[in-house]
């Protein structure tokens, strides 16, 4: 969940923007608890693990981006290092203009006809905002091609 809605009073209005925000943290979650990386943590990597179990998401996405790529750490958190710190800014960024431009800008008694247009551009932005940084960073650290070298060698 965004770190939003876990905050969230009773009233608070669910945006797309939470759910891009979901989906880094599944995806960050995937990374960090694989299993089949289990023997190649190191123990930043452990703290980053702890920090997520804990909820601790600010912290857990500091130090993850602070984690020297050359230290001691499994080959996934390596490979997808510079895609989810990527994204995380995607996310960070969409919230803010989410922010600024709908709750901020939201006239006085504002229903769906009003919050339906932004939802549906937000959704549709945060697809194309996600896809966006898959392709930048397809054939570098997240392509077949990047992971087959690394297991022949």
């Amino acid at each position: 969940m965004s770190r939003e809605l876990l905050d969230a009073e009773r009233d608070y209005l669910h945006s797309p923007v939470d759910d891009l925000e979901s989906f880094f943290w599944v995806a960050i979650w995937s990374v960090f608890f694989n299993t089949d990386n289990a023997k190649g943590r190191s123990d930043r990597e452990k703290k980053i693990m702890d920090d997520l179990a804990k909820k601790q998401k600010d912290k857990a996405v500091n130090r993850y981006a602070t984690l020297g790529l050359r230290e001691n750490s499994s080959n996934i958190a390596r490979h997808f290092q510079p895609v989810l710190i990527k994204w995380w800014k995607v996310v960070w960024d969409r919230q803010s203009v989410w922010t600024r431009e709908v709750l901020d800008g939201e006239p006085e008694g504002a229903d769906g006809k009003y919050f339906l247009p932004h939802f549906h551009r937000f959704a549709l932005q945060g697809v194309v905002d996600v896809l966006q940084v898959l392709e930048d960073h397809w054939d570098g650290e997240i392509g077949w091609e990047s992971w087959t070298a690394e297991l022949s060698s």
